[in-house]
């Protein structure tokens, strides 16, 4: 018979290392998703994952059952895929006047990766800039492909806030990466 959640939960704090272990195997293939959309590859999304995991058994104590243990713990990862970018971006000092990697060399790249760099940089410069409710709002409808009623459920506001948030999300990434923003008349 398997537990709830909220059982799991109680357990692990009260010192049953063996819930952990059990909320591990049944949120782990979601949340490796969710990493995934974080990182190069399969080992940075284990990275980020496994960060996740350790801040959840540290911080499991404050979790406050307002939203499902999944969307807690979805949190925590996309928390680490943002410090791990933002650590990455740190230990990288690559110049576009760099050829770490020729396009010569790697047929598989059908583009100067240099270019796309230059944007994916921009880009999450300009997420990070975004208001956490609106960076939430657009990643969780947008990248973890939850619904606008799921994601206003877990916040605690209407559909219609949930779905203002995205747009200015988007609108501020428009206007920040192509300077253009879409009024409406």
């Amino acid at each position: 018979m398997t537990q709830p959640d909220g059982a799991l939960v109680h357990a692990y704090v009260a010192g049953d290392t063996r819930a952990f272990s059990q909320i591990v195997e049944r949120h782990r293939a979601r949340l490796l998703w969710v990493a995934r959309k974080y990182g190069n590859n399969e080992d940075d999304a284990n990275d980020i994952l496994q960060e996740a995991w350790l801040r959840a058994s540290r911080k499991l104590h404050t979790y406050r059952y307002e939203a499902s243990l999944s969307t807690w713990l979805h949190r925590l990862v996309m928390n680490s895929g943002w410090d791990f970018i933002n650590h990455r971006h740190q230990l990288e000092s690559v110049t576009l006047d760099d050829d770490v990697v020729p396009h010569e060399v790697n047929l598989r790249l059908s583009v100067n990766p240099i270019e796309h760099r230059d944007v994916i940089l921009h880009l999450e410069e300009s997420l990070a800039k975004l208001r956490p409710d609106q960076r939430s709002a657009l990643w969780l409808i947008d990248i973890a492909g939850y619904s606008i009623a799921h994601v206003a459920k877990q916040e605690g506001v209407r559909p219609g806030t949930i779905k203002s948030r995205r747009a200015r999300a988007r609108e501020s990434l428009r206007e920040d990466m192509w300077g253009t923003a879409v009024h409406p008349v």
